[in-house]
C-alpha cells in the first residue's frame, strides 16, 4: 500500500488515466459515485450516503475530485448538541476492531461505518489506486481511523489486512482535523478475488487491554471517510 498526498491536478481532478484490469463492479475507467444511490456491487453497513460536498472540521468546503459526487461513510452530522449520535443502533458495531496505526498508538473501535464492494476480481500486476479525505471531530484520547481491506473468497487466498489509512493521533501531530485528499495505491502482488472495504471508526487509544468491550455508542464526534475516483490499471 502506498499512500501519496495532493491528488489533484490543476483541473482539479486526478491526473491518472485507466487501462481497465478488473470486472463488474469495479469497471474501467473512473469510478466514481454519480447518484444517491450507490454504484452497482456496492453497499454499506452503518450510515453511508454519496454527498456533493461537506464542510471539513478544520474549516473549508471539500469537492470531489472526480465527477459531482463522493461517498461519504458515516455521518458527522448526524449528532445531537453534545455531538452524540442522534441514532446510535444505526451505526455499525465495529467493538472487537483493535488496530496499531502508523502513530503507534493502539487502538480499539467502538461503532463507525463501512463502504463494501463485493465481486472484485483483480489481477497480479494491476494497481488498484483510490481518493480517500479522513475527518474527524475528536480529541484525545478518542483515536478515530480509517482502514481499508481486501478479503479473499477462499480463506487463505491472497488479499490484503485490515490497512490503517489514517487517523486522529496521526492528524494531531501536524495541528489538523483533516487529511485532505490523498492517494492510495495497491500493487498487487497475485490474482485477488473478493471483497474490498472501506472503513471508518470512533476509537480509544488502548491504555488498559482488560478493558476491550466498550459500548457500541460509546465514544461521540462520529467521524466521516471520504471515497472517490476508484481506479484499475
Amino acid at each position: 500500500m502506498h499512500n501519496q498526498n495532493n491528488p489533484k491536478n490543476s483541473t482539479g481532478r486526478s491526473g491518472t488515466t485507466s487501462n481497465g484490469g478488473s470486472t463488474m463492479p469495479l469497471v474501467s475507467g473512473s469510478n466514481s459515485f454519480e447518484s444517491a444511490k450507490l454504484p452497482k456491487g456496492f453497499k454499506s453497513r452503518g450510515l453511508v450516503k454519496t454527498r456533493t460536498s461537506i464542510k471539513s472540521p478544520d474549516g473549508h468546503m471539500v469537492s470531489p475530485i472526480a465527477g459531482n459526487r463522493f461517498a461519504c461513510i458515516d455521518d458527522p452530522e448526524a449528532v445531537d448538541a453534545r455531538r452524540m449520535r442522534l441514532n446510535p443502533q444505526a451505526a455499525e458495531n465495529l467493538v472487537g476492531i483493535v488496530v496499531r496505526p502508523q502513530s503507534g498508538v493502539p487502538t480499539i473501535a467502538a461503532d463507525g461505518a463501512s463502504l463494501i464492494c463485493e465481486g472484485v476480481e483483480l489481477k497480479k500486476g494491476k494497481r488498484l489506486v483510490f481518493a480517500f479525505n479522513f475527518m474527524t471531530w475528536g480529541d484525545m484520547p478518542w483515536n478515530d481511523f480509517a482502514t481499508f481491506e481486501a478479503l479473499p473468497t477462499n480463506p487463505g487466498s491472497y488479499g490484503l489486512q485490515r490497512h490503517v489509512l489514517c487517523d486522529l493521533a496521526d492528524l494531531a501531530t501536524a495541528g489538523r482535523r483533516a487529511s485532505d485528499w490523498r492517494l492510495v495505491t495497491w500493487t498487487l502482488a497475485d490474482d485477488f478475488t473478493g471483497t474490498l472495504t472501506w472503513t471508518v471508526a470512533n476509537g480509544q487509544e488502548i491504555t488498559d487491554w482488560t478493558l476491550l468491550d466498550p459500548a457500541a455508542e460509546a465514544f461521540s464526534n462520529p467521524p466521516a471517510l471520504l471515497i472517490d475516483d476508484i481506479r484499475v490499471f
